[in-house]
């Protein structure tokens, strides 16, 4: 029997380019790979810490 996997979903295409980080003062569409990752982490787990976007 095949394994099954969950279902992934870009966060970039799940986002509005336009739209506002809630953790820090940059707009998503200039968060690089791993800005996008640690501000989502960040989010989801409620956390409160500093910006890491170039």
């Amino acid at each position: 029997m095949p394994e099954s996997r969950p279902a992934t979903i870009d966060v970039a295409d799940a986002v509005d380019v336009d739209t506002s980080c809630v953790v820090c003062p940059h707009p998503w569409h200039e968060h690089d790979p791993l800005g996008m990752r640690y501000c989502t982490a960040t989010t989801a787990s409620a956390l409160t810490r500093g910006c890491i976007c170039p």
